[in-house]
Formats: C-alpha cells, sequence, structure tokens
C-alpha cells in the first residue's frame, strides 16, 4: 500500500469504528471494507501502536486515546484527568511535576506544579521542547519506530539510550536541555504514544539518586492507584 492508500484505509477503519459501540472484529472490519485481511490487520497494528484503537476480547474500538484527540479542547481533557494525579506526586516528592505531551516534532507541558522551595526549577508551559533532549521527549521517542530510526542514524549511544527507556519505562535529562535541572519521566496512565506522560525535575544541588527513586515510585503509585476511570 502506498501511503495516500494506507491514510485512506486508516480513516475508513476509525470511521467504522467511531460509530460502533460493541466494536468489530478484523474479519467484520474485512467484510465491511472489502478488503483482505492482511491489509486490515497492517493498518490496525498502525493504529494500536499509535494509541488511537485498543483491542478488547478480540473485538477492536477507538480508545479513549482517540476520543481526547478528536476534542477540540484535548489538553484540557488531558488536564482534568490527571490533576489528582500530578498533584499527588507533587505532595510525595516536593519538587516540580510536569505533565506533557508530543506536539509535532517536540514537547509541551499542558500542566504542572510547582514546589515549595526557595531554589526551584522553573516550568515553562508555553515552549515547545526539544524532543530530544526532553525526558518526556525520550519517552516518546522510544514508543515510535519512526522517531527511533530517524533520531538513532548514526547516533550508536541514543539508540542504545532508548532500549533501556524502552526496558525501564524511564527517561532522562541530566542538564541536557537546561544547565543546572535534572528530570525524569515515565509513563501515564498507559504507554500508548498519544497518552500525557509524567515527569519530576529538581536542581542540582538538590538532586539525589534516593530521590529519583523515590520520584519514580511516586508516580507509578499514583496512576496506578489513580481513581480516574476512561
Amino acid at each position: 500500500m502506498n501511503q495516500v492508500t494506507s491514510l485512506t484505509k486508516s480513516l475508513d477503519i476509525l470511521t467504522l469504528l467511531g460509530g460502533s459501540t460493541g466494536g468489530f472484529s478484523v474479519q467484520e472490519l474485512a467484510d465491511a471494507m472489502n478488503q483482505p485481511r492482511s491489509t486490515v490487520v497492517r493498518v490496525l497494528n498502525t493504529l494500536v501502536a499509535y494509541g488511537l484503537v485498543e483491542k478488547t476480547d478480540r473485538k477492536y474500538r477507538c480508545s479513549v486515546n482517540f476520543e481526547t484527540w478528536a476534542h477540540k479542547d484535548r489538553h484540557q481533557l488531558h488536564i482534568q484527568r490527571y490533576r489528582k494525579t500530578i498533584e499527588a506526586v507533587a505532595r510525595e516528592t516536593g519538587e516540580l511535576v510536569l505533565l506533557g505531551v508530543q506536539d509535532g516534532a517536540g514537547i509541551i507541558h499542558i500542566d504542572y506544579i510547582e514546589c515549595d522551595q526557595a531554589v526551584r526549577v522553573a516550568p515553562a508551559p508555553v515552549t515547545r521542547h526539544n524532543i530530544r533532549r526532553n525526558a518526556i521527549g525520550k519517552l516518546c521517542i522510544a514508543q515510535r519506530p519512526d522517531l527511533v530510526e530517524q533520531w538513532t542514524q548514526n547516533d550508536t549511544d541514543f539508540a542504545d539510550e532508548l532500549n533501556v527507556i524502552r526496558e525501564t519505562g524511564i527517561a532522562w535529562n541530566r542538564e541536557e536541555s537546561v544547565s543546572g535541572m535534572i528530570a525524569l519521566a515515565c509513563y501515564g496512565y498507559n504507554q500508548m504514544p498519544t497518552e500525557p506522560k509524567i515527569a519530576v525535575a529538581w536542581p542540582t544541588q538538590r538532586f539525589t539518586e534516593k530521590a529519583a527513586d523515590e520520584a519514580i515510585k511516586a508516580i507509578q503509585s499514583s496512576t496506578i492507584n489513580s481513581k480516574y476511570t476512561p
């Protein structure tokens, strides 16, 4: 399939799934689209990987992320979903907590909670951050094979770093974007590329590996125990 055909098939599938409450099996989609199963499977795999479609009990449906992605005020919906979670992380860590999403070739912070410290990291909510030098950005790259290929050409060290990120679910920014700041990021409620990620940032003078371990536990515990129901 060429790129135009692939896009058309993706839109056909999203149109069918968007109009169904019960979902479709692969065969039902193939019959409805008059397409080979192999074609439907390839397109579905891409939509699932991107986080717009989910599979449950052999049925495919549009995901919660699709509903949010298609909403005009999608960032506000993410903020509502995650506010209590990042508040919990902020209470546990006492540091700047950031909620970020991929936006084109960059990362934007859509919400944050500042720490009550004399020396603090300043948030930058209106800035599009470099995806390669941002902890949340590295998580986003690691989830997308196309971005991995783009960013690891002639950079074996970064390829190795992305492998570790995929294994651990944790990404770091050790003064790569801002001198005097260290940040780590973890997944949000799920690992879909369209799902927000959570980061904690420290001034280097206050950072310790113990504090980082506690922040990771706080993020993971808060996302698992969140009362939010999609």
